[in-house]
């Protein structure tokens, strides 16, 4: 009878509301599994004294009533599994599965833990821990945990918890074969809380997953008696990179006195979800239009806004909302071939909300202008330290929605600077071509090339002397070529010969380089990449370079001639060019060394 009333009193306060219970249960196998109500639709008995599970996706499961019961969120029983797993190298970018073939053992651990869902009530979520076979053994020590956020994801499989998605796969699967351990969670609407709709780009909600989650996965592996290492870092990519940037926003808001991130690596997404909506329907297109519904329908879900959504979409997708969003049946390329991936914004928007000044859009815009990360409710901690990267080329998360977050960080006292560790605000926007999926090899290349030499960079999180010594040498182009010019190399020569090759003129011609001139030929090949100097002068701006500067400081060095006219400058002789050659190898930082050997390993698909 107790079980009975147990089970009844779980059915009536938890089945009907989304602050889950956690329920352990023995299954027929023998073998232990921990749900959360929010799973589950039914539990009955059976005569033989057996239970009969129903999930709410209508799956049927049998298990013994003995080891029918409640437990405790942190409790270590609450781990739902820990099986060995495998990550692989792989990725699709663009309609190509890259493989690389390189394979890393794992111990897997999915955990539920205690948040908050989208309105501010208690919660119960789900999350994965991913282990090295060699940490686990004992063989290998952890350096840290990174702090995985994950990209979008619309099918319920897709959860960490279910799959490894592609960036948890790069991160771990990779020459570096880096002894880290990564921390995911499900979000709000996967895993635990699967029934419910997620909380796409509302960055304060996955924020606190995110957080939460890492707290409770330092408590578990602390009783698993796994030394998770001293370092920490905070990692998304895409929609993933706008939540490790909202996660870094509430750490400094409210889980400074518990949480401290070594760095925080963004790329790929958006720091103003208002701009990005506005962008979609400016450009009227997207490569992948799946996300402009997800983005509508997620924020009317769980915004409680009540938009109907006929006067939202077109006809042809307005009643098919609960089969390709909500029910996450679908991954996100068969919804964008559902709707048709050549379909314009318009084709999939209704005309209301494709005019930008309606009423309902500006309502609408107003309620996603909340989940900007540069809001004025966030005060940035300039101790902490942050790498932005976006391709300029990225096909599905318009530029003009990303840079946002570079001005807004600069106003709060951090310093842009394309070489790592140089100010406490690392920054690229210079990639010019690559798409959004391709982009992502390149994001995954400079974080882990930075996370993997991060021991070697940082002593006690203070810059390691030798490796100040390093970066702190000059960066002005200028001054090194005037620094190549004292040993012998002549750089104006070299200089006059690619000018030569870029105009078209003889090689070794004299020519006057004045900044006009410059401003003129840069045009020219910005023109073949479809850029504008206007472009160049945005990105070198995010980079920390200054442009203005450059090209006057290098037409001045073109015009200058050295004492004894630069034609008397000698070749450099063999030897001593191999010393030179050598010399800049050794002065190369551990983050150069380890991007070159990701960039050589990857270097036929990049």
């Amino acid at each position: 009878m107790k079980k009975i009333l147990l089970v009844l009193l779980i059915l009536i306060t938890s089945f009907a509301t989304a602050d889950a219970k956690v329920i352990k249960i023995k299954m027929a196998d023998g073998s232990l599994r921990v749900y959360t109500s929010s799973e589950l639709s039914a539990i009955d008995f059976n005569d033989d004294g057996t239970l009969t599970i129903t999930t709410y996706d209508g799956q049927q499961l049998e298990a013994s009533e003995a080891e029918f019961d409640e437990v405790e969120i942190g409790d270590e029983a609450a781990v739902t599994t820990v099986y060995p797993d495998t990550l692989r190298f792989t990725i699709q970018a663009d309609t190509t599965l890259i493989d690389l073939e390189i394979e890393r053992p794992i111990m897997k651990m999915n955990y539920v833990y205690p948040s908050l869902d989208p309105d501010g009530q208690p919660i119960t979520l789900s999350g994965t821990i991913l282990i090295p076979e060699e940490i686990w053994t004992g063989v290998a020590v952890s350096q840290g945990i990174v702090m995985m956020n994950h990209y979008t994801k619309f099918n319920r499989d897709e959860a960490p918890t279910i799959s490894n998605g592609e960036l948890e796969n790069m991160f771990m699967a990779n020459p570096l074969k880096p002894n880290y351990i990564i921390v995911e969670s499900d979000f709000y609407g996967f895993g635990a809380t699967v029934r419910f709709p997620q909380a796409f780009l509302q960055g304060l909600n996955n924020a606190r997953a995110s957080l939460d989650g890492l707290l409770a996965a330092r408590q578990l592996l602390t009783e698993q008696g796994i030394d998770y290492g001293q370092l920490c870092f905070n990692v998304g990519y895409s929609s993933g990179g706008f939540d490790a940037l909202a996660a870094q926003k509430l750490r400094d808001m409210e889980y400074a006195d518990r949480i401290s991130f070594d760095k925080t690596f963004s790329g790929g997404g958006p720091s103003d979800v208002r701009e990005a909506y506005r962008r979609y329907v400016i450009n009227d297109s997207t490569a992948y239009n799946a996300v402009p519904l997800l983005l509508m329908v997620s924020t009317n879900e769980t915004q409680h806004l009540g938009m109907d959504y006929a006067n939202v979409f077109q006809p042809y997708i307005c009643n098919r909302i609960d089969e390709l969003i909500l029910s996450k049946q679908f991954s996100s390329w068969p919804v964008c071939d559902s709707i048709g991936r050549e379909k314009k914004i318009h084709e999939i928007l209704s005309p209301v909300y494709c005019d930008l000044s309606s009423d309902e859009s500006m309502a609408f815009q107003d309620i996603l202008a909340g989940f900007n990360l540069t809001n004025d409710d966030w005060t940035p901690d300039t101790t902490q330290r942050i790498f932005l990267f976006h391709s300029r080329g990225d096909d599905y998360v318009p530029i003009q929605s990303a840079r946002p977050i570079v001005s807004f960080l600069k106003d709060k006292g951090f310093t842009p600077h394309i070489i790592p560790g140089k100010t406490n605000l690392q920054t690229n926007f210079v990639l010019t071509k690559e798409g959004h999926l391709k982009a992502t090899l390149y994001y995954f290349i400079q974080s882990l090339a930075s996370i993997e030499s991060w021991p070697l960079m940082y002593i006690g999180g203070q810059l390691n002397p030798l490796y100040a010594t390093l970066i702190n040498k000059t960066d002005d182009p200028v001054a090194i070529m005037r620094q190549l010019d004292a040993l012998g190399i002549d750089c104006r020569t070299i200089l006059k010969n690619i000018i030569a090759k870029m105009t078209g003129s003889e090689e070794g011609e004299d020519t006057e380089l004045s900044p006009f001139q410059i401003i003129m030929m840069l045009n020219e090949q910005l023109e073949k990449q479809g850029l504008t100097m206007q472009d160049l002068y945005e990105m070198s701006d995010d980079s920390g370079i200054d442009i203005i500067k450059l090209i006057t400081d290098l037409a001045a060095y073109f015009s200058e001639q050295s004492d004894d006219d630069s034609n008397d400058i000698q070749p450099v002789p063999a030897k001593k060019a191999a010393r030179l050659l050598k010399a800049m190898e050794a002065s190369a930082t551990p983050a150069d060394r380890n991007e070159q050997l990701l960039r050589d390993w990857m270097a036929p698909v990049l």
